[in-house]
């Protein structure tokens, strides 16, 4: 048996990259264990029981995109291997409109194309255009370069150049999403449907350049949502369970206070208790750049240069507050489901912003440090599709919605003594439009506040929940900063994973698969 003292590669956070990370190197015949802090595994893949017993609420992920496309959960054999189920929620996202009315973003095209033609025959030309012109650049070329290190720069875009429509596809992407959305349809209503997806959940401000290529993969992509059965915490059990079944071990509530560098390579790691575990091969690191490098690592071993460019990485300008009910009944939106029956069919319903100039006020709000008066509600009531997240004939919702980490004037620890009066001040907001939200269909709610998120995931620093601010200079090949857009780190033997990596993933495990094949070329693997 392996002795805790040795091993081939250590790695640092039990969250889904290193899973699928550990999983490969398990198969390459390695010795791997991954050291977690906390009790639970999965990191963002996380489901807990945050207002009553029996009822599961999604604190960060919630769905997972192109599973069907996913290398990893093929190469891997995640689902028939390992036993995950999902349900697919026919549409994706719905925005309510005043008086009644809505726009919904479905799983197939004629369904999307039929509502957006509620509002507008040309801007249904537009989507059906957008989505036919350049659905193989983002599911052949675009979705793949997901799961693998960053080329050259320049690369990716030389590659869609040469496909047919790649000019216009490129020309658009570096657009900001703001300017694509005004450039390709004329209604208010079907600009706000697409700009209302672009921060919560894909990590853009409307006004990012670069973030017209997030757009046309939200047209064009065919995502695909679809939510696993039980609650996100079940994606993070099957990976567990194929990371074991290959050899992989855990170690949770083991604390990594230091990676050891021995002559300009990573050796090992110190315990929190003291102990130090020696690593043959590797060490990698899911924790953020700034713990991995500054804190863990130890700026006495870095080039002064690598330091500041760690130090200097801008994390994103907002963060989450979420609401979290246990409910008897699922949440209804009578008015506008009666008008649209989408709407009761949506995995999440947008509320709040009415055009495009709403979104860009929030974003002066968030930007300001205020408490948003122009906001964007995104609700998922999960257990309309899966009943598993909740006790028998009862129902679970969550709201998110971005707001400033720090409000102006105030410690961002002060969230704590306001978040339950700003809940209420959102729950008014939201009974507009929700019908049956009332005090007797609550049997419990639960504020979220961005303190505690950043105190309860470590790597969302300022509640920064994509950890590097998704900006062009912080993606792709500049992810998050040029020395670590390829997963290697100015130490030898030490690699950075995760969220703060390309692609800046959320539930697709994109760089584990991307970092396995770098550490299979420098550790001489098969396979």
């Amino acid at each position: 048996m392996t002795m805790d003292e040795n091993w081939d590669v250590i790695l640092i956070g039990a969250g889904q990259n290193n899973f699928a990370l550990g999983t490969y190197l398990g198969m390459a015949g390695l010795e791997t264990v991954i050291c977690e802090s906390r009790l639970e595994n999965g990191g963002r893949l996380f489901s807990e029981e945050i207002t009553l017993p029996g009822y599961w609420h999604n604190s960060l992920a919630y769905f997972q995109d192109n599973r069907e496309l996913s290398p990893v959960w093929r190469e891997l054999d995640w689902e028939n291997g390992h036993h995950a189920e999902f349900v697919t929620p026919p549409v994706i996202s719905s925005l309510l409109l005043p008086d009644g009315a809505s726009v919904s973003h479905h799983q197939d095209l004629d369904g999307t194309l039929a509502s957006v033609a509620q509002h507008s025959a040309e801007d249904t030309a537009a989507w059906k255009d957008v989505h036919q012109r350049f659905r193989a650049i983002v599911r052949d070329i675009v979705i793949p370069s997901y799961y693998a290190p960053p080329g050259p720069q320049g690369e990716l875009e030389q590659r869609i150049e040469a496909m047919p429509a790649g000019a216009d596809f490129n020309r658009f992407s570096r657009m900001t999403a703001a300017q694509l959305a005004e450039r390709l349809f004329t209604s208010e209503a079907v600009r706000t449907l697409v700009l209302s997806q672009m921060t919560i959940p894909r990590g853009w401000a409307p006004d990012y350049p670069g973030g017209g290529r997030e757009l046309l993969a939200l047209i064009a992509g065919d995502e695909a949502p679809q939510l696993a059965r039980g609650g996100s915490h079940s994606i993070a059990q099957v990976l567990q369970r194929a990371y074991v079944k290959n050899g992989g071990q855990i170690r949770a509530l083991h604390h990594v206070e230091k990676i050891l560098v021995d002559g300009g390579r990573a050796a090992g790691v110190r315990l929190r208790d003291g102990r130090e575990w020696k690593a043959r091969l590797a060490v990698v690191s899911n924790v953020d750049p700034y713990g991995t490098f500054i804190e863990m690592v130890g700026e006495e071993y870095l080039e002064q240069d690598f330091s500041q460019a760690v130090r200097a990485i801008e994390p994103d300008e907002f963060s989450y507050f979420q609401v979290h009910l246990a409910l008897k009944a699922p949440l209804r939106f009578a008015v506008h489901e009666a008008a649209d029956e989408a709407v009761g069919m949506a995995m999440n319903v947008n509320y709040g912003p009415r055009s495009a100039d709403d979104l860009k006020l929030m974003w002066n709000e968030i930007r300001a440090g205020e408490f948003p008066g122009h906001f964007c509600f995104h609700v998922t009531c999960p257990t309309r599709f899966d009943p598993l997240q909740a006790p028998p004939a009862k129902h679970t919702a969550s709201l998110f919605m971005p707001v400033p980490y720090q409000l102006k004037g105030r410690r961002p620890e002060e969230w704590v003594g306001l978040k339950n009066d700003f809940m209420e001040r959102v729950l008014s907001e939201l009974r507009g439009v929700a019908t049956n939200l009332t005090d007797d269909n609550i049997v419990m709610k639960v504020a979220m506040d961005p303190f505690y998120l950043a105190g309860r995931w470590q790597n969302m620093r300022r509640g920064s929940v994509w950890v590097a601010r998704k900006t062009v200079d912080q993606m792709g090949e500049n992810r998050p900063i040029p020395q670590l857009a390829r997963y290697r780190t100015p130490i030898r033997g030490l690699y950075q994973v995760g969220v703060a990596t390309h692609p800046a993933d959320a539930v697709i495990a994109g760089s584990g698969r991307a970092a396995w094949s770098v550490l299979r070329q420098d550790l001489h693997l098969g396979r």
